[in-house]
């Protein structure tokens, strides 16, 4: 990874020191590490406080005024699929498209989460939220309007009056509320509901597609828009009757308006073809585009001495008033859907978003485009490195490699019958791939040619991982199994004995044991030797996450597996776990509060010094290595000893290139064996006991020096090779 990433010693140093003070705190939170953007569909603004729900990724907030950075809060809702966010003044609450309402008041420690509340709400499409006052809201979806009037603690249907129950907006007017549907027409009720009252001309009644609407207090005026186009009426909050009038001058032909709004003296919309304003009293729109990377925009909202809207892909912008243009504002804003993911090194990150392959060097500061050379881009399935070479998957193109650190990419499809690839494994420089035809190939390095890998395989057998252990590949099917192969053999044969379940979902292996994850089962472990190879049961990871048990999400249905800094790492919806027993037990990998619990956590990777994660549609999150609770200074599997100090051996210096010494004052007995290890739990070297000097040819990364006495003392320390 030498020739992707270059380090500076003092930097190194310092995070090394920031690591060994984070380690004194175990309840640090998962953060996203990018790229960062996202599709947006709703606002909403209470006092310092912008809130945006998303397409597939729930919430976020920004409390700052100048709106620096965002903050993800998704945990306890069961869908991503936000379409409005109300704030009644002292509770926020968003509704979904499929999942109903939530109110986010659940406290778990110092955190807090939403909470479902659909009591007597029997249809949990829900289009639109607005509150009333501090315990009221109103709520539109498909099948007409529903209204509590005890922060959702019961919903009541109030639909009498309304001809149109397909609900699209409602939108307060002082006591008054609108209501507008997308089979036709605008109404209103007085009574918070009681009845609701046509309030339409030729303009609007049994005119479809409303979507949107904007009142002023200031000028009292209602502005909508549907299929004939966009439409004002004036006195709305006291009129029995409207009166429409077109008011589209200046709009650019075949528009689609996705949302309005106003901040007294101008009004707003977003559409298609970008932001428009117009002052109130003489409408007459004009375009706000300079600076914006997308002419899609979802959402339009005043904030302070400014505008916010939310893109399509990408992401948040904001503006000062008067206009000038566009500033991006989408720190911590990951609602990107994400289709593959590799870290590597001390700060590599390749990964596959909607908006195409890009790399970072640097930990996520930055991302550079990545995409020269690809046909499908926005279609890759997986990425993995060998040696030098980068390697991506893809739906359609089959297999892509770069020799040059990502500038350019090239197909690379001898010997490959589909070229809808699903996942790429690499081991020891050979490269391996399943396809969607359920195929399993793979080919040496670094010119490939593709060879089939099925004998022994039932002719329906799904593979979902491979795990390399020893001389062996393992792959783990659905429906089948687990099947063992030596490298170099050619047949796979069956090895389900113990195995309770057969939806084997991933694999993965550390030091004398073998993994696999299951899709209701948990995870099942093995000694490696194939003649031993007897499934038991690890311990249950159903119950491992407090708040995830809290929020029923289902820690038996394992997504995916990895080995990295000693431990054992599973994940499932919603949630990350570690083990370094061997199973015996688990714990939390980290605080997750910040992963969303209605996505998956479809794949595991680490840097030197992180894990990450990646979730559907809310880009990486990633966690320091040493802030997850009891994280062994040796790699597990290595000790049988428990007694282990990890404070008496001194190396200097350290970080190094290398080339360091043992400072072995302090320690009792003799040293008999001096023995080096990667995170992973590989034996890099094994070195005499009388040795104190070194200078070792390693790959950047983090080890771990451990030495034995005659005395049956265990000495261990952390070192940092640049």
């Amino acid at each position: 990874m030498k020739k992707y990433i270059q380090k500076n010693k003092l930097q190194t140093l310092i995070s090394f020191l920031v690591i060994s003070l984070f380690a004194l705190s175990a309840q640090a939170h998962f953060g996203s590490k990018g790229p960062f953007g996202g599709t947006v569909t709703c606002s909403t603004v209470s006092v310092d406080t912008v809130y945006f729900g998303t397409a597939e990724g729930g919430v976020f907030e920004s409390t700052s005024p100048a709106l620096i950075s965002w903050r993800a809060r998704p945990v306890g809702l069961k869908s991503g699929k936000v379409t409005a966010v109300a704030h009644t003044g002292t509770r926020l609450f968003a509704a979904t498209a499929d999942s109903g309402i939530f109110i986010f008041n659940g406290k778990f420690g110092t955190d807090s989460y939403w909470n479902k509340i659909n009591s007597g709400l029997t249809n949990l499409h829900v289009t639109s939220l607005i509150a009333i006052n501090a315990s009221t809201l109103m709520a539109g979806t498909t099948t007409g309007i529903f209204i509590t009037t005890n922060s959702g603690n019961s919903w009541t249907a109030i639909n009498t009056g309304l001809h149109h129950l397909e609900i699209t907006a409602l939108e307060k007017a002082g006591t008054r509320i609108f209501s507008t549907s997308m089979d036709g027409g605008v109404y209103y009720t007085d009574n918070n509901g009681n009845v609701w009252n046509d309030y339409n001309d030729f303009n609007t009644d049994d005119v479809g597609g409303t979507t949107s609407m904007s009142y002023n207090a200031i000028s009292n005026q209602l502005l909508l828009v549907n299929e004939a186009g966009l439409f004002v009426t004036e006195n709305a909050n006291t009129a029995t009757t409207s009166n429409f009038s077109l008011v589209s001058v200046g709009l650019p032909v075949n528009y689609a308006i996705s949302d309005l709004s106003n901040d007294g003296t101008n009004w707003y919309l977003s559409s298609n073809a970008g932001v428009y304003t117009s002052a109130v009293t003489a409408v007459n729109w004009s375009e706000l585009n300079t600076g914006l990377p997308t002419m899609d925009v979802k959402a339009i909202v005043p904030f302070k001495n400014g505008l916010v809207c939310g893109t399509v892909n990408k992401g948040i912008f904001k503006s000062d008033l008067p206009f000038t243009s566009w500033i991006d504002m989408n720190v911590n804003f990951n609602n990107l859907k994400v289709n593959a993911m590799y870290t590597g090194g001390p700060q590599f990150i390749l990964v596959a978003t909607e908006n195409g392959v890009s790399i970072s060097r640097n930990l996520g500061s930055k991302f550079i485009p990545s995409n020269k050379g690809f046909d499908d881009s926005l279609f890759v399935t997986d990425f993995t490195m060998a040696s030098t070479l980068m390697v991506a998957s893809t739906k359609t193109n089959g297999i892509y490699i770069s020799l040059d650190s990502g500038l350019n990419w090239s197909k690379s499809n001898a010997g490959l019958a589909s070229l809808n690839i699903k996942k790429l494994y690499q081991s020891n420089s050979i490269l391996y791939a399943i396809d969607a035809l359920n195929h399993i190939y793979k080919t040496s390095t670094p010119t490939l040619n593709w060879v089939i890998m099925q004998a022994g395989l039932p002719l329906n057998a799904i593979p979902t991982s491979l795990a390399f252990f020893g001389n062996n590949v393992l792959v783990a099917t659905y429906g089948q199994g687990v099947f063992v192969k030596p490298l170099n053999g050619s047949t796979w044969s069956s090895y389900n004995l113990g195995l309770a379940d057969w939806n084997v979902t991933a694999a993965t292996a550390l030091g004398n044991k073998i993994y696999v994850g299951t899709d209701g089962s948990g995870v099942f472990v093995s000694d490696t030797a194939l003649a031993s190879i007897h499934w038991s049961a690890a311990a249950s990871t159903e119950n491992a996450i407090p708040h995830t048990s809290l929020m029923n999400l289902n820690g038996l249905k394992i997504q995916a597996m990895a080995t990295g800094a000693g431990y054992v790492w599973a994940s499932y919806k919603g949630g990350l776990l570690a083990t370094s027993t061997q199973g015996s037990s688990w714990i939390a990998g980290g605080n997750q509060f910040n992963l969303p619990s209605f996505t998956d956590v479809n794949k595991i990777t680490f840097v030197d010094t992180r894990v990450f994660v990646s979730t559907e549609n809310n880009g990486l999150y990633s966690n320091a290595l040493s802030e997850i609770p009891t994280v062994p200074v040796t790699p597990t599997g290595i000790l049988t000893s428990n007694n282990i100090d990890n404070t008496t051996l001194k190396i200097a210096p350290n970080p190094s290139t290398g080339s360091f010494r043992l400072n072995t004052e302090g320690i009792y007995g003799n040293v008999t064996e001096i023995i080096m290890y990667d995170y992973a739990g590989n034996i890099k070297g094994t070195f005499d006991g009388a040795q104190r000097q070194f200078d070792l040819n390693l790959e950047s990364g983090m080890y771990v020096v451990l030495i034995k006495t005659d005395a049956d003392g265990i000495y261990s320390q952390k070192i940092i090779i640049e």
